[in-house]
């Protein structure tokens, strides 16, 4: 025994025997464990090959964040599952453009706004002289979004959709179907989905719906058509169901532009009109939203008996947000200290933010920070609009006016929510960035003669479609 001793140690078996018995340890301390490593494991080998497997692990961790509150702080802020799962997509992300020859970092202007409007919330500290907690957690999370959307548009820019399309949709649709089928709600009844508030919740259905679809309206799988349905099913029971007020307003343009991108699927709509008007009245619960809505058309037309506390403190809130601008027209009050500012206290106590994206840019920084957020609405819109114009590829086009549709419903529903930090949506910016950069690359191609045979790239598609050969920069992929 001493001599195969001896022979093992002489091998070097020790590492052997070490490994052993650090895995037997863990097995007995925890049986979880292994299985854990390896699926973390596999989780990053496929990550840092195929870029669009940690995006769509953002996007399920996004889909559920106000569940994934851990309970852990880092420096004052919270720490959540999506924004561990954009940690955890960074160094995968930086691996895969060292293995794959791909630039790290993408630059557009739209960056460079959001960076600007990063510089006059911090022009409205130093004026302020100093931030609150609240102010602090702002401005990091706006440093991590403009972080996101570089991550997004860098990692997609090079990388065929379709795919990711049908499996973020397929997501999507399983979400709400899982909470409408579960009743997820509030304590008031009102359908929150994954999210704890029923209005971010619709917020976040009309910000997505039309995203998805836009992927999804060029394509002619029968995975796509059963996506299609699903969502235009969907989505307007999950908005309906959460009685926002605002967001059924809100849902009425962006239903009729929904059906322009959707035309020529005239039976699936017709399908999906004919379902809704016997489904919605069966599911029991279009009373009560009928009924909230009701008082918003009573409140217009002042005919309301009973007062609405909600709308009542917005008018508060309006008015003295205006006032509170008014007093600090220049670089506002500083990030985070509307609530402190302003002193309004609602019936329930406690304090409240502005509940209007808005107006909260224009008390806390001013005109400043107005003409700094003016200047990202402005970037957005133009790249949005220029890409349209300038796509060859009609997958490309309607891919863009999806997008377009989707942060116009986010922006329209920011005027009665605070949404500044709502990560969903720059993950979608990330994604409307590297839909254009994919369409002027085609565009480009096209206009230098070359064919879409010579402009592709021979690829090996991944787990979601995603290329995995080295392919050049900026050549064409679907």
């Amino acid at each position: 025994m001493n001599a195969g001793r001896t022979r093992l140690l002489a091998d070097g078996g020790w590492p052997s025997l070490l490994l052993g018995g650090l895995v037997g340890a863990t097995i007995v301390a925890a049986p979880w464990a292994p299985p854990a490593l390896l699926v973390a494991a596999a989780f990053a080998v496929a990550g840092a090959v195929w870029p669009a497997i940690p995006i769509g692990a953002i996007f399920l961790a996004m889909l559920f964040d106000q569940l994934g509150l851990t309970g852990m702080k880092v420096a004052d802020l919270p720490v959540t599952l999506s924004k561990l799962s954009v940690l955890a997509a960074l160094p995968l992300w930086v691996v895969h453009a060292a293995l794959y020859r791909r630039p790290p970092v993408r630059w557009h202007p739209v960056l460079g706004a959001m960076l600007v409007f990063i510089a006059s919330m911090a022009l409205s500290f130093v004026a302020a002289g100093g931030w609150s907690d609240d102010g602090f957690q702002l401005f990091m999370g706006m440093g991590m979004l403009v972080v996101l959307v570089g991550l997004v548009h860098a990692a997609l820019a090079e990388q065929p959709l379709t795919r990711v399309y049908r499996v973020l949709s397929l997501a999507l649709v399983t979400t709400i179907g899982a909470s409408l089928l579960l009743g997820m709600s509030g304590d008031d009844g009102r359908a929150t989905g994954t999210w704890e508030d029923p209005n971010e919740w619709a917020t976040v259905v009309l910000l997505l719906t039309p995203t998805m679809l836009g992927g999804l309206v060029e394509d002619r799988s029968v995975a796509a058509r059963l996506l299609r349905v699903a969502l235009l099913l969907l989505a307007p029971a999950a908005v309906i169901f959460s009685e926002s007020r605002a967001a059924f307003l809100v849902g009425i343009p962006v239903a009729g532009a929904l059906v322009y991108l959707l035309r020529r699927h005239r039976g699936e709509l017709l399908l999906c009109v004919v379902l809704a008007a016997v489904a919605l009245p069966a599911s029991g619960r279009l009373d009560d939203a009928v009924a909230r809505y009701r008082t918003l058309v009573d409140r217009i037309q002042g005919t309301a008996v009973v007062e609405d506390t909600s709308l009542s403190e917005r008018s508060e809130l309006l008015r003295q947000g205006v006032d509170l601008f008014q007093e600090h027209w220049l670089v506002g009050v500083a990030p985070g200290n509307f609530r402190t500012a302003t002193g309004y206290i609602p019936i329930k106590g406690g304090t409240k933010t502005a509940h209007n994206t808005y107006l909260q840019v224009a008390s806390e920084q001013g005109l400043v920070g107005l003409a700094a957020l003016l200047l990202v609405v402005v970037a957005i819109g133009r790249t949005l609009w220029s890409g349209m114009r300038a796509a060859t590829d009609p997958v490309d086009r309607s891919r863009l006016a999806g997008v377009t549709i989707g942060l116009a419903a986010f922006a329209l529903m920011a005027a009665t929510l605070g949404l500044l930090t709502l990560a969903f949506a720059y993950l979608v910016i990330g994604l409307g960035l590297a839909i254009d950069t994919q369409a002027r690359a085609a565009a480009g191609a096209a206009s230098g003669g070359l064919s879409r045979g010579e402009a592709d790239p021979p690829t090996r598609p991944g787990p979601l479609g995603v290329a995995a050969s080295a392919a050049e920069p900026g050549a064409r992929v679907r």
